[in-house]
């Protein structure tokens, strides 16, 4: 697949894997920062002037304009993260933690799968992200004896396997035990309900490289997967798209009863997945323009948001529920933070890209209403329960600290202050590109 790319969008590609190597040249402080993030600016930038040039192109375009999106989007994940990332996570092997070359692994990796076309092309790609996730998750519980339980690898690798087998036999999808199949494969990578967190693992480094990971690369990697066939499921699309909101409404389900933070978390992602993969399973037009702009909105906001969880994680060393009820009480700026992430998730009304969440539900509500209702209703739900975490975490009395404690508790260090701005610059930018329309733009 990289030897249908040109060099010079391989050179492009390659710029976030020169991060780790200009790391070690500097001494700690603002030179080190600087350096590691600069490849990850000039990758964005240069895939933007791309983007544009091949917008302008009438014929004879090499790449696709989704690819390029679904790419620009790791980056705008990538560079908050780094922004954050300590050099010596304070944790039990800490030096195997590869705080910074397995996410640029994943950003260059990912920008050579979305940059594929043809069916198989997107199924293969998908197949390579996916055993990127599970090296994450092999290299991550090697650094945190206990992270992941063995099932959850399994899934990875068994999904990683159904996609490379479709990839190298897609005459199989049209039949409808292989269309079942490749649902299965769908619905197991997304982050909830199915449980993959042990109570060991509190350290607040650890928490940031897997929510990159695990909650915002999936809804990229879905569509993805999906884009090979858009109008696959359309056909049963009654008993696929109702299956994988099910799905969505067990993950709310989860983050209602979860007993720690990231559970929750990944309940509602789970949700947002649900109506992203019903959408592009519709085979609709609004459907899949909709779908995509939940793929691009969704991880962004889950990124600002468990930015947010583990800045108070870190500052509490706690990372249930009950632990943190109203541990940002004093900390106004991740109120707000994680304000704009919640309700930009959910896409509501004057708050985010309404018009992505509207496509999306016409795409579903033209071929079943029930399952429209059932889309509204998950919508509504999650708004209660962000309604409710906020609350819990952001209000009330809070834990009971001395006064110079209080005052450290408060300060955000400069890194948090950059990593909260980047992040939200990228996600009011996605927000204000569905608004206006131009994220639809020739969607089929």
């Amino acid at each position: 697949m990289i030897l249908s790319l040109s060099p010079e969008v391989i050179a492009i590609l390659a710029l976030p894997l020169i991060s780790p190597l200009l790391r070690p040249l500097f001494p700690s402080g603002r030179k080190k920062s600087m350096a590691t993030i600069l490849p990850v600016v000039l990758f964005l930038l240069l895939l933007l002037l791309r983007l544009l040039g091949e917008a302008g192109e009438t014929s004879g375009s090499r790449l696709p304009v989704e690819g390029l999106l679904l790419t620009l989007c790791l980056g705008a994940l990538l560079l908050p993260i780094l922004l954050i990332l300590p050099e010596r996570p304070a944790a039990p092997h800490a030096g195997r933690l590869p705080a910074v070359w397995l996410p640029c692994l994943m950003v260059s990796g990912g920008g050579v799968a979305f940059l594929g076309q043809g069916p198989g092309r997107n199924l293969g790609g998908g197949a390579g992200l996916i055993f990127l996730l599970l090296l994450g998750a092999l290299v991550l519980d090697g650094a945190f004896p206990g992270a992941y339980r063995r099932l959850f690898l399994l899934r990875l690798l068994f999904s990683g396997v159904v996609s490379l087998g479709f990839a190298l036999w897609p005459h199989l999808l049209g039949l409808p035990a292989g269309e079942a199949i490749f649902l299965g494969a769908l619905l197991l990578l997304f982050p909830a309900p199915l449980s993959r967190r042990t109570e060991r693992v509190v350290s607040p480094e650890f928490l940031k490289m897997d929510l990159l990971f695990f909650q915002c690369v999936p809804p990229l990697l879905i569509f993805q997967l999906l884009r090979s066939a858009p109008s696959l499921f359309s056909g049963s699309f009654l008993l696929f798209g109702g299956a994988s909101l099910v799905w969505g409404l067990l993950g709310l389900f989860r983050a209602k009863t979860a007993h720690y933070v990231q559970e929750s978390a990944d309940g509602l992602v789970a949700a947002g997945m649900a109506a992203m993969v019903g959408g592009l399973m519709s085979g609709t037009p609004h459907g899949r323009a909709g779908g995509f702009f939940m793929a691009m909105l969704l991880p962004q906001a889950a990124l600002l948001g468990g930015l947010v969880l583990t800045s108070l994680v870190l500052r509490y060393r706690v990372r249930t529920v009950a632990g943190l009820s109203g541990a940002g009480t004093m900390i106004a700026p991740l109120r707000l933070a994680f304000l704009l992430a919640s309700f930009q998730g959910m896409s509501l009304p004057l708050v985010g890209g309404f018009l992505g969440e509207w496509r999306l539900l016409l795409g579903i509500w033209s071929l079943s209403p029930l399952l429209g209702v059932g889309v509204v209703a998950g919508l509504f739900f999650s708004f209660s329960l962000v309604l409710a975490f906020l609350r819990s975490l952001f209000s009330g009395d809070g834990p009971a600290l001395s006064r110079g404690d209080g005052e450290i508790v408060r300060t955000l260090w400069p890194g948090e202050l950059l990593a909260f701005g980047t992040a939200s610059f990228f996600l009011l930018l996605t927000d204000l590109a569905a608004t206006t329309g131009s994220l639809f733009e020739g969607a089929p």
